[in-house]
C-alpha cells in the first residue's frame, strides 16, 4: 500500500505590495500517491470531452476569461456545464484542498514585507500538511509550481522544520525529515494535473475569501459552484481540508 501523500502547490496573486492583487493565496491539492493515476485519467477525460485534447494545460485565469484554447467556454451553457463536471471530478473524498490566505493590506499594517509573507505562508502550509495528513507512518512529497523568486522561501521553511520540527505538535526535526521525503519544482509544461487543479483552487480561494469577508456579495452560478466545493472540502468529516487566514 502506498503510504505517500502528495501536496501539489500553486498560488494566486503576488506577495509584493507593488502587485495589484489584494491577497496572496497559497493553494494546495492533497492526494494519495496510489490514487493519482486514477485522478489523472479523470482530468484527461474532461479535457478530451470539452477541448478534444487530453494534454491541454488547464490555466484557470484563461479558463474563466474564456481565452485562447478555452474560447469554447464563451457559450454560457458550455461554460456552466464544463465547470459543473470539472468540480464533480475533484469533489471526491480522495482529493483534499489547502488554502493559506494573506490579506496584503492587513499584512502591511503589521509591518510585514513580501518576504515575511512568503516565509509565513510556506511555513504554515508545511506545518498544516505535516500535522494533519502525515500522521503515524504516512510520508509526504511536495510538488510545487516553481517561481524563481519564491522557491527559496519554500526551501527555507522546509529547512527550518527539518531543524526544529513542530514543537506545538510534539514533532521533532528528525520526525519531520522522515515524513517529507522530497520536493519537486516544476512548471505547467510538466503536465501535472494536480498542479493545474491547485492553480484553480487558488482562484476559487480568492473568491471565497472575498465572499467570507463581505467584499463580494453577489456570486455568479459558477462562483456558487466554487463556494460549494470549498465548503465541502473544508467541512469534510473524512478528509477535511485546510483553510487558514494568516492575517
Amino acid at each position: 500500500m502506498d503510504q505517500y501523500k502528495i501536496l501539489a502547490l500553486d498560488e494566486t496573486g503576488k506577495a509584493s505590495f507593488k502587485h495589484s492583487s489584494s491577497t496572496f493565496i497559497l493553494s494546495g491539492l492533497i492526494i494519495s500517491g496510489n490514487f493519482l493515476p486514477k485522478f489523472e485519467k479523470r482530468i484527461k477525460r474532461i479535457k478530451s470531452k470539452f477541448f478534444n485534447n487530453e494534454d491541454i494545460i488547464f490555466h484557470s485565469r484563461d479558463m474563466l476569461r474564456k481565452k485562447g484554447p478555452f474560447s469554447i467556454l464563451r457559450d454560457t451553457n458550455v461554460f456552466e456545464k464544463f465547470w459543473s463536471e470539472y468540480i464533480n471530478s475533484i469533489n471526491i473524498p480522495d482529493v483534499s484542498m489547502a488554502l493559506i490566505v494573506v490579506d496584503k493590506e492587513k499584512a502591511k499594517k503589521l509591518g510585514w514585507n513580501d518576504i515575511a509573507i512568503l516565509k509565513r505562508v510556506y511555513l504554515k502550509m508545511l506545518e498544516e500538511f505535516s500535522k494533519k495528513y502525515l500522521k503515524e507512518d504516512k510520508k509526504g512529497k511536495l510538488l510545487v509550481e516553481s517561481d524563481p523568486y519564491q522557491d527559496k522561501y519554500l526551501l527555507q521553511a522546509h529547512n527550518k522544520l527539518q531543524k526544529i520540527g513542530i514543537p506545538s505538535e510534539g514533532m521533532t526535526g528528525s520526525e519531520y525529515r522522515n515524513k517529507i521525503t522530497s520536493i519537486s519544482l516544476v512548471n505547467k509544461l510538466n503536465l501535472d494535473s494536480h498542479i493545474q487543479i491547485a492553480d484553480s483552487f487558488a482562484i476559487m480561494g480568492s473568491m471565497f475569501y472575498k465572499f467570507k469577508m463581505n467584499k463580494k456579495v453577489k456570486l455568479t452560478q459558477v462562483e456558487k459552484m466554487f463556494k460549494q466545493l470549498i465548503d465541502s472540502k473544508i467541512n469534510s468529516k473524512t478528509n477535511p481540508g485546510i483553510f487558514e487566514i494568516l492575517v
